[in-house]
């Protein structure tokens, strides 16, 4: 998927694959509270919105 056409709210697969990270590893900051909880848009699914990553992602790597 290119930047351009990435949606706004991505589930956990999308989420993996744009940051890099594994899933246990985004779990993990989670529950620590370091990492954006995400929103649960029906039962059982959540979804991460995209800006919220992207300002996470910027402030880890000092250009937020």
């Amino acid at each position: 998927m290119t930047e351009t056409n990435l949606p706004r709210m991505m589930r956990m697969r999308q989420l993996t694959e744009y940051c890099a990270f594994s899933r246990a590893y985004i779990y993990q900051k989670i529950s620590e509270g370091t990492f954006p909880k995400g929103h649960m848009i029906s039962p059982g699914i959540r979804a991460y919105e995209k800006s919220e990553i992207d300002a996470w992602l910027d402030a880890r790597m000092g250009s937020g």
